[in-house]
């Protein structure tokens, strides 16, 4: 019984330590996201400028996860993980980028960087638990 709660107890913390460094990552992510976004919407539509933040962070994300986050459990080629990934970021994207292209709509008068960013921002939290619950069910499994 006592050396189950300790086996608990330490999975319990590696999924704490591990929720932690996603998060690091998905902080990181966001500044690429954030960058990528307010640049590119200078020269591009705003709805393509967020599909191509959201694709470029999430490439960005998957590297450092990869090699950081889940590197003890990386099994199948790069490339497998890679889709895996992406393929499991979906749900999280979808998130994201409709909070953001709402919120968008919804503060339409006001097309100031702050708002760029701000409803961005709140996308990427809103789409953030979806990816880690993601891909730690299914990417690093």
């Amino acid at each position: 019984m006592l050396f189950r709660l300790v086996l608990m107890f330490i999975s319990f913390r590696l999924m704490i330590i591990r929720f932690f460094k996603f998060a690091i990552v998905g902080g990181l992510g966001t500044i690429v996201n954030e960058a990528v976004y307010v640049f590119s919407s200078k020269a591009i539509p705003i709805a393509v400028s967020l599909a191509l933040a959201i694709e470029v962070s999430l490439v960005f994300n998957f590297v450092l996860n990869d090699i950081w986050t889940f590197r003890d459990k990386r099994n199948g080629s790069f490339m497998k993980r890679l889709a895996k990934f992406h393929g499991s970021s979906y749900l999280g994207n979808v998130v994201q980028y409709l909070v953001a292209i709402i919120l968008l709509i919804y503060f339409l008068h006001e097309q100031s960087v702050i708002t760029l960013l701000l409803t961005n921002f709140i996308g990427i939290v809103a789409g953030f638990l979806v990816r880690f619950v993601t891909s730690l069910k299914y990417v690093w499994a």
